[in-house]
């Protein structure tokens, strides 16, 4: 959190803002310029208006319910994706929420519970950070790896948002808190259940990760992860704490977006062996432009042996020298970085199964899929330096990114 915070004059304070502690929050104690998950632009540029001056010119601000159109915008919740949530504040109650307000059309608002004040969503905020820093309540975490340090940092997020003062009484259209179903609002429970993930595992001597075995075996059952006998991986495979963990740890067989079913006939053969099989396939031929030829392959093609498949019809390449994980498609030259190792590889896939088994109880996709996508994508990007690195041109196509916000897909 930045350490100026920002505020906005009594001159410029919106009239509809009459809750004696939100007004002081506002014009004396501020809210954080930056952070993570939220931006207060409004407050930084003293433009606060209420919600009808954000539907489209066309729309009539009058359809708008009546509570929601009193509502006063403060930021709006930090996603990647354009379309997001607004941050809006009742200025008599000085309760928060977020507001997705589809299409600028006063029809299509939909109003969620962010906090019970300005000053306990920044609390949210601060425990947020804390959390990642390993400070504060969350200091005796630093160092510690596993899952229960995962269901320990987790609880302690959840008791910090249900321990707040929510109040009683009704929340306009959110209704009364009793009828919400749980008692923290989704959008903590994202960052509650999600962001401790990236404590599964410690760091590793050689790859990015130690990554214990009883992790898969616990998420994906222990028959269904393969593991390479000594003996039995190839000559090209020099990297040896890939040769370790290949043979100790494992991969899932099928991990949902990546998994070797299908594959295990190519299981750390070279690329051009591989791609030799393809070939000869007659149904496959018409993907190659000369299927004759192999001039199609990665200049370093035997160095890259097979690993598996990602859903989107992408072979995983593994760099024998490095260790280094790529991925590619069937009859191209181009491979692209997707993971640091085969460490970090094994953690995404065990992140979205987790992220699976939480939404089917929690249902983070429903309203805040983004959001969603964007924790995903930090977790992975604090333990892998190369999954979620800014594409460097055109063909540089990022995977996890890129598939995680591929709500329409339905990845998370």
């Amino acid at each position: 959190m930045a350490d100026r915070p920002v505020t906005v004059g009594e001159d410029t304070l919106h009239p509809a803002i009459t809750h004696a502690a939100t007004r002081r929050v506002l014009t004396r104690e501020g809210l954080p310029a930056e952070h993570g998950l939220t931006r207060f632009a409004p407050v930084a540029e003293a433009r606060l208006v209420t919600v009808p001056h954000l539907v489209a010119a066309e729309a009539d601000p009058t359809d708008l319910d009546p509570y929601i159109a009193e509502l006063v915008v403060i930021g709006h919740l930090a996603v990647r994706e354009e379309e997001t949530q607004e941050v809006v504040l009742d200025g008599a109650t000085g309760r928060v929420f977020s507001l997705y307000l589809w299409d600028k059309s006063p029809g299509n608002a939909e109003l969620y519970p962010l906090a019970p004040s300005l000053a306990t969503l920044t609390d949210f905020l601060t425990a947020v950070d804390d959390f990642e820093a390993r400070r504060g309540p969350f200091r005796h975490l630093a160092g510690r790896t596993g899952p229960e340090a995962v269901a320990e940092a987790s609880e302690l997020l959840l008791s910090v948002f249900a321990g707040a003062d929510w109040g009683s009484g009704d929340w306009g259209p959110v209704g009364d808190r009793a009828g919400w179903g749980h008692p923290v609002p989704v959008f903590w429970r994202i960052a509650a259940l999600i962001r401790p993930l990236a404590l599964i595992a410690g760091p590793g001597d050689g790859l990015r990760l130690d990554l214990p075995r009883q992790v898969l075996e616990e998420a994906f059952g222990a028959d269904r992860i393969v593991r390479v006998a000594p003996e039995e991986l190839p000559g090209e495979l020099v990297h040896e704490p890939t040769r370790r963990f290949l043979t100790e740890v494992g991969l899932p067989r099928d991990g949902l977006m990546f998994g070797l079913d299908g594959e295990e006939d190519d299981l750390l053969r070279p690329l051009p062996e591989v791609d030799a099989r393809y070939r000869a396939m007659p149904e496959l031929r018409h993907l190659f432009r000369d299927p004759e030829s192999a001039d199609h392959l990665p200049a370093d093609a035997d160095h890259l042996l097979s690993i598996g498949g990602l859903i989107h019809d992408f072979d995983v390449l593994l760099d024998g020298r490095t260790g280094k994980v790529l991925y590619g498609q069937l009859g191209d030259s181009a491979v692209t970085p997707v993971n640091a190792d085969v460490s970090t590889l094994a953690f995404t896939v065990w992140t979205h199964h987790r992220e699976q088994v939480l939404n089917e109880e929690h249902d983070f996709t429903q309203d805040f899929y983004h959001e969603l996508a964007d924790t995903m994508i930090g977790v992975l990007a604090s333990l892998d330096p190369v999954a979620c690195l800014p594409p460097e041109g055109p063909d540089d196509f990022r995977y996890w990114p890129e598939v995680f916000h591929d709500e329409a897909g339905g990845v998370l």
